[in-house]
């Protein structure tokens, strides 16, 4: 049983380790090389690919982590960590990025307005 289990948490380590090194760079080069707009028109192509780049970078080292945690396997214990503090880091500085330069309130009416032909929309009126 255990060498079954030391087994599926090899596979599951290695694929994860793939996953992150090979096809994470993939996808993202290929979202930035789509998202160069094609004379002059704007194009969202490579967004589909960017945002598969951005769960699978915060998502592999996720489950990596865990397998080889509970599989007491140190060092990739280690480097799935490291990758993934690094994918948090960047998606708070996403976030952040993101709050800072929301777009502001729609100013509400700022004075009393009446309107003719009956009463108004003043506070207590």
């Amino acid at each position: 049983m255990g060498e079954l289990r030391s087994m599926w948490s090899s596979i599951v380590v290695a694929l994860c380790a793939v996953g992150l090194l090979l096809v994470v760079p993939f996808l993202f080069l290929q979202g930035f090389l789509a998202s160069f707009p094609v004379l002059g028109t704007s194009s969202h192509a490579g967004d589909g690919y960017l945002t598969w780049a951005a769960w699978l970078g915060g998502g592999l080292p996720l489950i990596g982590v865990v397998v080889a945690a509970l599989g007491r396997r140190r060092g990739w214990t280690w480097f799935f960590g490291i990758c993934l503090v690094l994918a948090v880091a960047v998606a708070g500085m996403n976030w952040i990025d993101d709050v800072r330069h929301a777009p502001p309130e729609p100013p509400g009416p700022r004075h009393c307005v009446e309107h003719s032909g009956g009463g108004n929309e003043c506070p207590g009126g």
